[in-house]
């Protein structure tokens, strides 16, 4: 019965203790309400109510007067420079992309260009780049986007050699493979880019091994990504390198875009990449698209045509594409070729049927 009464005592005193120091840290701490960490002058203010920040319209939550935003203080943020080269043509999509998870991943993000001269995009959006070749901070990383890249130019091509022998990583994306093609910089590695461009990158970098089947390559310092969105892809693996793949998949759901290293769209893996010869020929004539579906094993284009030519005519200007410049053989049947890709036997079939004057329905199949 002592026992029991000095136990009561005990945990009643504890209470008291635990009640009082409560109050003393709510005399001492007022609590209020921020926003979450978004760059932006709200991330200083702070509110006597919950509700929702009226500058980034993002949820409050409470916080205690003596503790403050911590952003990047929980390894989810990068403390790197990423110079983002620039020139005359650059596909937008292939720097803006990794610009956006860069920047969100706490990196400092720049552009440099060979002069200070304001720079017009391939789709006509003007910039002025941060630096030039001469003055540009070292950075850690090196973005090459694509675009009208010019290999003959040898004062950019030089700059990426030899600013990447001081970073950490060089990555490039579509087409910009060519510039580290064109530096020897994909020598003796496996790279990739846009899937139109895999054959010229084969012939400009005939000691890299390259591929259509992936969508980033990481050789450890040299990245390449394949062909325009696949840039921020490599650009979230890129992220990952740093901060693990946790707090990646956390920003990738953050800035709404879905990170998956398993479940990848790979473009040079569709079957209609077998089917695009086939489109370029129509590029001459007006035609309305019905149907474009498929898969890795098969392709179906279905198309309305309209031409003064025969069916004769159009018959032969696709053989002729089908056969010379694809290299498919014709099987007995005038309508029907066969070829073989990366040791896989493939069927085509195309049918064009008069659907009026000067009018064609186009059926058009490839499978395995």
């Amino acid at each position: 019965m002592k026992a029991y009464y000095f136990t009561a005592v005990i945990i009643s005193l504890l209470s008291l203790q635990a009640s009082c120091q409560g109050k003393i840290l709510e005399n001492i701490r007022a609590i209020y309400f921020i926003c979450p960490p978004c760059n932006l002058p709200c991330d200083t203010i702070q509110f006597q109510k919950p509700g929702i920040c009226p500058l980034c319209s993002m949820k409050l939550y409470a916080a205690y007067s003596a503790y403050k935003n911590k952003n990047g203080a929980h390894h989810d943020h990068i403390d790197k420079k990423v110079a983002v080269l620039l020139f005359p043509g650059v596909e937008i999509i292939d720097f803006s992309g990794p610009w956006e998870v860069f920047g969100a991943a706490g990196m400092t993000v720049f552009s440099v260009a060979q002069s200070d001269a304001e720079v017009r995009t391939s789709m006509g959006l003007k910039l002025k780049p941060d630096y030039t070749f001469n003055n540009v901070p070292e950075p850690d990383i090196i973005l090459v986007p694509g675009g009208n890249v010019n290999t003959s130019d040898t004062t950019t091509v030089q700059w990426i050699k030899n600013m990447s022998k001081k970073t950490e990583h060089t990555m490039s994306v579509c087409t910009g493979a060519f510039y580290l093609a064109a530096g020897g910089l994909l020598d003796g590695l496996k790279s990739t880019t846009h899937f139109f461009s895999v054959e010229a990158l084969h012939q400009m970098a005939p000691r890299s091994t390259v591929t259509d089947s992936v969508r980033y390559v990481d050789n450890g310092r040299i990245i390449t990504a394949a062909g325009l969105s696949s840039g921020i892809d490599a650009a979230f693996h890129l992220v990952s390198v740093y901060i693990g793949k946790a707090e990646t998949k956390k920003l990738a759901n953050a800035l709404e875009y879905r990170w998956d290293e398993e479940d990848q769209f790979i473009r040079g893996k569709l079957a209609d990449k077998y089917v695009q010869g086939f489109l370029n020929t129509l590029t001459p004539f007006d035609y309305t698209m019905l149907d474009y579906n498929g898969n890795e094993s098969k392709w179906l284009v279905r198309l309305d045509l309209k031409t003064e030519l025969s069916q004769f005519e159009l018959q032969k200007l696709f053989s002729y594409e089908f056969e010379m410049a694809n290299g498919w053989k014709q099987s007995q049947r005038k309508d029907r070729w066969n070829f073989k890709d990366n040791g896989k036997n493939w069927n085509a079939l195309l049918s064009i049927y008069k659907s009026g004057n000067d009018a064609y329905s186009v059926y058009f199949k490839v499978n395995q």
